[in-house]
């Protein structure tokens, strides 16, 4: 292979998985009806990709990329507002505001500011703006793609290579996120990227190479200037979200109350000071008796001086604090976002961390309870309703998994014969509020207290506390003993008959359903109505796309669909083993290409002879892993778990992807192939909504569903076997 070529497969490579993951977790922060529909921006890539690949032999017009990512920083930057009563509204930042008409799920804005038609219009039209933008930056790099697999003859090589720089794209940006890098280093990054392919690439002619450098000379730069956040005290991009930290004064009391801190541009906590010193300072605001009742330290009257606490979703350290003063012994704090907890070792105003009774995890709660052995005199979950999803490749957020029944059984495993669990939640619907009483009640065998609690922020954000425990009479005798503390509780007992329809059930949340903010099994409404929108404009552009190509590949169509949602699977999966933490994301997408490399060099070595003994062993293991629950391997040691249920998980991918090499390797047209197949990758990122209605497992039996109509068009397609050579590396295309 020529050495300009390689280095062009090399950087294109490279470049498609870095943008692709830097533009989904920027562009879902900064308009964040992209971290709700998350899957959008993923689509966008695809079709991008794929549409660039299928018109592979079209005009290139790289300048494309960088105009294209210029216009959305622009869009999400200025100040593109018009008022709504006394509400300013960004007409791209504000999207989930326009669509808050669609109660079915849940968006974190103020019920109803969305509520008219032209708001909806206006708010779906936004959105659709933004997913043309990041369709047409990949269209010139999946154009580059298509040729580069189109021309080569040494396929082996260059396919080998894709996969290789897949990887480091992937984990280029993984270690930009472990340094906590803001996105103008990425977009830096993204602008060499392209202005490298610009010189590399000769036809992409002299407008391609003044965008790109404009781009990385002055739009990068630039980016500072109209950054909303710049007069922010500090802005974190965790490895996680981004972190907005300002002071918080009270005006109305003429008090510095500390900090305040947003996550992905919504309130999130405030650092707040309740200790001793500040009440006795202001006495006009504050008290004692009053911050006994507050989230943080209500569960401790119903289980004083406790020798071991455990607090799930730990934050910047408010719960900490509340145990401190409350005399606990020993506190584990569990916490996924090391900014998070940064931050509060360094602005919290009680310093709670630095207390030598604090044990600090850094780790996603389902994953810290699955490896403790202790058990604890009460548990303690925070605030954890998350506004950042786990994954691009699966539509549940950090925070879902923790609400199931299987982890509310977890939790009352880790308590002692009389520790209590105590939740604090921000039920913004009835039948969420609905959904963990009931969740709660079944786990622990009675229903649990439940209670609101407000205090205007002086003692927290409040929420839906919910109260429980192994030994629920002792939490009765507190009760009794304390009329102040049942007189209180009692006022404010949330009415549950009142929360939902006369007779209407609450589906219950669990490990293959758990989604807490959908009210019931279907694809939610503002789901629906952008993905029809988005079908339609797909089924237009894509009928003029096959009749000017005279052709469309429905045999990597439905391989691209198939391995998609396999991924959805494989990432969902291994979350529930081992956490969702950004470094097991990493680990599971390089896992993926990994076993692709190693499919693609067996397909090599063995040079199968035909393909039906592949998908009747694809169709075998897809079996397995839909009747073997997940249950099974958390009953094993941690490393034989990893071992074993890798194994089971991703034996569906090795054999797809020797299908895909033995496919593409007989296939006439690679670029055709290539385009068709990452469409395919899009529809399966839109099927992937099918799981909000039949659970996460059962999307298996789509995946052999759509795995076996590749095989009957393969059955179909033309042969080629005796001209083309055998692949060791697979595209890019059956991630």
């Amino acid at each position: 292979m020529p050495l300009r070529k390689t280095a062009t497969l090399i950087i294109v490579s490279l470049a498609i998985l870095f943008i692709e993951v830097a533009l989904i977790r920027w562009i879902s922060t900064e308009s964040r009806i992209f971290a709700y529909v998350n899957n959008l921006v993923l689509l966008a890539c695809f079709l991008g990709m794929g549409t660039g690949s299928y018109l592979a032999s079209g005009k290139l017009r790289l300048y494309l990329t960088p105009v294209s990512i210029t216009a959305i920083i622009l869009l999400l930057n200025l100040p593109l507002k018009l008022t709504i009563g006394d509400k300013p509204l960004h007409l791209f930042r504000d999207i989930p505001t326009f669509l808050s008409s669609f109660t079915d799920s849940i968006i974190w804005v103020e019920p109803g500011q969305g509520s008219t038609f032209l708001l909806t219009t206006m708010g779906i039209v936004s959105t659709l703006i933004i997913f043309l933008l990041i369709f047409t930056t990949f269209i010139p790099l999946g154009r580059i793609l298509g040729r580069i697999f189109e021309s080569r003859q040494d396929t082996i090589k260059a396919y080998s290579i894709n996969v290789l720089f897949s990887i480091v794209g992937i984990w280029l940006f993984a270690g930009l996120s472990f340094l906590y890098s803001p996105p103008i280093l990425w977009f830096g990054i993204t602008g060499i990227i392209v202005l490298a392919l610009a010189f590399l690439e000769v036809e992409s002619g002299p407008v391609s190479r003044i965008a790109s450098i404009v781009f990385l000379a002055v739009v990068v730069p630039g980016i500072y200037f109209i950054d909303v956040d710049k007069d922010s005290e500090r802005v974190v991009w965790s490895p996680y979200q981004k972190l907005t930290l300002d002071r918080f004064y009270d005006e109305s009391a003429e008090l510095d109350r500390g900090y305040f801190i947003e996550v992905n541009n919504a309130g999130f906590m405030t650092l707040l000071n309740l200790s001793d010193s500040f009440m006795v300072r202001n006495p006009a605001y504050f008290n004692r008796e009053a911050r006994q009742f507050s989230q943080y330290d209500i569960p401790y009257l119903f289980a004083s001086d406790p020798d071991e606490v455990l607090i799930l979703g730990a934050g910047a350290g408010n719960d900490v604090a509340g145990a401190i003063r409350n005399h606990a012994g020993t506190i584990d704090a569990v916490e996924i976002d090391p900014g998070i907890y940064a931050l509060g070792v360094q602005y919290h105003p009680e310093h709670p961390y630095s207390d030598s009774r604090v044990n600090m995890f850094i780790d996603d709660a389902r994953s810290y309870l699955k490896k403790t052995g202790k058990k604890y005199d009460i548990i303690s979950v925070g605030l954890l309703d998350s506004h950042t999803h786990s994954s691009a490749y699966n539509n549940t957020r950090l925070d879902h998994y923790v609400y199931t029944r299987e982890s509310f059984q977890e939790m009352k495993d880790r308590l002692k014969d009389d520790g209590i669990l105590t939740v604090i939640f921000e039920a913004q619907r009835p039948w969420i509020a609905r959904r963990l009483h009931n969740l709660l009640g079944e786990v622990f065998g009675q229903p649990p207290l439940a209670f609101v609690l407000r205090s205007n922020g002086l003692y927290g954000w409040g929420g839906t506390m919910y109260i429980t425990g192994n030994d629920f009479t002792g939490i009765e005798s507190v009760l009794n003993e304390n009329p102040f503390l049942h007189r209180f509780i009692s006022r404010r007992a949330v009415s549950l008959s009142q929360l939902v329809k006369s007779g209407e059930e609450v589906r219950l949340t669990t490990d293959n359903w758990p989604y807490l903010y959908l009210e019931k099994p279907a694809v939610p409404r503002m789901h629906l109505a952008l993905m029809i929108i988005l079908g339609f404009l797909a089924a237009v552009s894509g009928k003029a796309l096959i009749g000017k190509n005279r052709g469309f590949n429905f045999n990597f169509f439905f391989l691209g669909a198939g391995f998609l949602l396999l991924e959805f699977q494989n990432v969902s999966k291994s979350t529930l083993l081992f956490g969702s933490t950004w470094l097991v994301n990493a680990l599971i997408f390089s896992a993926i290409l990994v076993l692709i490399l190693a499919a693609n060099y067996y397909a090599h070595r063995v040079k199968p002879r035909g393909l039906k003994p592949y998908y009747a062993l694809l169709v075998l293991t897809i079996i397995i892993n839909l009747l073997v629950p997940l249950s099974i391997f958390n009953s094993l040691a941690f490393w034989l778990k990893s071992v074993v249920s890798m194994i089971i998980l991703n034996l569906p991918v090795f054999f797809a992807g020797i299908i895909f090499i033995e496919t593409f390797r007989t296939t006439p047209r690679k670029d055709l192939a290539l385009g068709s197949n990452l469409i395919g990758a899009a529809v399966g990122g839109l099927l992937e909504s099918v799981s909000f209605i039949i659970g996460i497992q059962a999307m298996l039996i789509l995946i052999g569903i759509l795995y076996a109509m590749s095989f009957l068009t393969g059955l179909k397609a033309p042969s080629l076997a005796s001209e083309v050579e055998s692949p060791v590396g697979a595209s890019l295309t059956d991630r």
